[in-house]
This record gives C-alpha cells, sequence and structure tokens, in this order.
C-alpha cells in the first residue's frame, strides 16, 4: 500500500529498517531515576508495533540535572544492565534505539541536590532561584554529557540524541530571549551555540568516530524574538560540519508548561505536521538524514513527504502513545492514527505510573 516509509536508510553507519521513528516522550516513570519494568515494556511494545527507530525519553546525564526522581539518569549503578535489556528487546523486533540525553536547566526539581543553574539568572513561580551556570558549571555539563553517551554505547545502544529543544538548557542558550549572558556564551549565535557545539564535541570524543550521534533542534521558538532561520541553519550546518549523524526538527519552547509554543492541535488531513517547511528547509541545506517531527497522523501525508522531499524520516510522539503498532496497522490499514491530539496523555503517570493515552489507558503504552 506505501513503499517509500517502509524503506530503510542509515544514520551513520547503521541501518533503520524504515522511516518511521518514536520520537522521544518523557516516561515519567522512573524509580528514583531507575529504569522500571513499565519503561521497559513501553519499549518492548514499540519495538514490536514496527517502528524503525526508537529515541527514548529523555535521560539525565547526572542526576542532579533531572526534572525529578520520575525521570531516568544515566550515572545511577546498573543503569547499563538495565538499557542493555531495552536495547536487546528492541534489536529483537528488528528495531534500533537511541538514548536522548539531557540536562534540564532552569527546569531542573527545586529540591536540595539538584542542579540550580540556567542560561541566566532567574527566580521561578516557586520562589526557586537559578542562578547563571559558571564556566566550570559548563566545563562539568559537556563532560557529564560525554560521560553518559560512553554509558549508552557500553549498554548495546545504537545511538544517542543530544536534547536542544523546548525550552530546556541547551535550547535557552541559543534563543535570545532567554540568552541575556554578556561572556563567551551569549551575544550572536556563534556564542550563543558555542554550549552546544562543546557537548557535542565532549560526545563525539566519548563515542569514537562512526558511532551515530544526532540531535533534535528547535527551528524556531514560536514566540517574540525567537532565533532566526538564518541563525538556526548556521547552527545546523555546523553540527553536520562537527561530525552529527542526524538532525530531528522540531519547535517551540513550552516554558510556562503550557502548549502554547509547541504541540498544536492538529487534525488528521486538515493542519498536520506544523513544522513540516522548517525540516523541508533544513534537509535543502545538509547532507545527513533530516528527520521532521509533529502532527503527522495521515499515512497518505507521510508518504507524500518522504516521496517528495529530501526528508529522510518522518517521526511520531502522541499517535505511537496511542498505539503502538501503528507503524505495523498501516501496512494494511490506512486509516489516520486515532490519536485526538488531546495532550491529556501528559496528565496520565499519577494514575498509570506512566505516561500513556488518556483515551485508551494502560491498554496503550
Amino acid at each position: 500500500m506505501y513503499q517509500k516509509m517502509y524503506e530503510p536508510f542509515r544514520i551513520g553507519n547503521v541501518e533503520i529498517k524504515n522511516r518511521l521513528v518514536c520520537s522521544a516522550i518523557f516516561e515519567r516513570a522512573a524509580a528514583d531515576g531507575r529504569i522500571t519494568e513499565k519503561i521497559e515494556e513501553r519499549y518492548r511494545k514499540l519495538a514490536e508495533g514496527g517502528s524503525g527507530l526508537i529515541l527514548t525519553g529523555m535521560q539525565a546525564v547526572c542526576a542532579s540535572g533531572r526534572k525529578g526522581p520520575d525521570m531516568v539518569t544515566t550515572d545511577y549503578d546498573g543503569y547499563t544492565a538495565d538499557m542493555r535489556r531495552i536495547a536487546d528487546e528492541a534489536h529483537r523486533s528488528g528495531a534500533k534505539i537511541f538514548v536522548q540525553l539531557q540536562h534540564c536547566g532552569a527546569q531542573t526539581s527545586p529540591e536540595e541536590g539538584y542542579d540550580h543553574f540556567a542560561v541566566c539568572g532567574t527566580r521561578k513561580p516557586d520562589g526557586t532561584i537559578y542562578h547563571e551556570a559558571a564556566g566550570e558549571e559548563l566545563k562539568k555539563l559537556a563532560a557529564d554529557f560525554g560521560a553518559a553517551a560512553g554509558r549508552c554505547k557500553a549498554a548495546g545502544a545504537d545511538g544517542v540524541q543530544i536534547h536542544c529543544t523546548h525550552g530546556y538548557l541547551l535550547n535557552t542558550f541559543l534563543s535570545p530571549s532567554t540568552n541575556h549572558r554578556t561572556d563567551a556564551y551569549g551575544g550572536p549565535i556563534e556564542n550563543r551555540a558555542r554550549i552546544l557545539f562543546e557537548v557535542c564535541e565532549a560526545v563525539r570524543e566519548s563515542v569514537g568516530e562512526g558511532y551515530p550521534v544526532a540531535v533534535k533542534f528547535s527551528f524556531s521558538d514560536l514566540i517574540e524574538n525567537s532565533i532566526t532561520p538564518e541563525e538556526s541553519l548556521f547552527v545546523l550546518k555546523r553540527l553536520e560540519e562537527l561530525g552529527m549523524d542526524m538532525e530531528e526538527i522540531s519547535s517551540g519552547m513550552v516554558l510556562d508548561g503550557s502548549p502554547r509554543s509547541f504541540s498544536p492541535f492538529v487534525k488528521a488531513g486538515v493542519n498536520e505536521a506544523p513544522f513540516l517547511r522548517s525540516a523541508e528547509a533544513v534537509a535543502e541545506q545538509v547532507r545527513i538524514p533530516v528527520v521532521s517531527v509533529c502532527g503527522y497522523r495521515s499515512p497518505e501525508l507521510v508518504e507524500r513527504v518522504l516521496e517528495t522531499t529530501k526528508i529522510a524520516a518522518v517521526a511520531f510522539g502522541r499517535p505511537l502513545i496511542c498505539e503502538p503498532d501503528l507503524p505495523n496497522r498501516w501496512k494494511s490499514d490506512p486509516a489516520p492514527s486515532r490519536c485526538l491530539s488531546c495532550n491529556q496523555c501528559r496528565k496520565t503517570a499519577e494514575q498509570f505510573g506512566i505516561v500513556t493515552c488518556a483515551v485508551r489507558g494502560a491498554g496503550a503504552v
């Protein structure tokens, strides 16, 4: 029925069996940072459901950089063995799996013991003060990303993805709306992107040549005083030069916790793929694979995008929470995703112990 979406493609030296990617969804299911059976079960279902590449929910490069205890951290004793079980499950179904790496910056927990630094000094509504990250803290940040990537490689993950979107630390350095620094990490885009480049260099040095390293990137902040298209293209082309192997193009910062600048309501066949044009622009400028994410619901659109643009693959978040077997279903059933774009999945972790579909409940993932 559809051909292009089921053709393989390569990210670095890794072949992905199809062009349907599971984008990262924060599971909110860790046990004080540790991978749980619910998390393992999620990725088993996604792999069995036919996704060619699975990007894990964001995992903290250090325990002090996570949102809270329900976020996986890569530096606990036993992480490598726990992550290896997930990787092995993915491989049994022919999927590849990349770990998404993150430091949450001013979105870390306000509790004692967490990092309370940000791109610039800020006071949150709950009264927590996050100070401007100092040079030594940024040096450690890059080293933490590198060390975390090394642990992911040791665990059998097929690659890593550096998270640079949606109002987390690296994204806030890039945006002029949040970066008001006057040192080497502020001002022109070359400076605002400096820490991202340093992180990428540290990761590459840690994992060596040939191991896939991807970046998820916000092309626009979708707010006033946003990073510009020209600045984004400058950064994305530089990332290719630094040896990055894939770029997933999103947008939005979501700094106030609302969907105002991200996750827009979409309806199958009406207003799908709101960030497609940005991904197309990037794909025209770089030679590495570009993945387009957000708002894809109809297989007809996915197939058309893959056939008529230079975009290498399309990624899904909420549709695969609703239907983890969507890639397999589309081989015989062309009905659009059953996802309603209600965004209520983000509120389900307390009830089900993991973010899942609010409509289908635990019957989804």
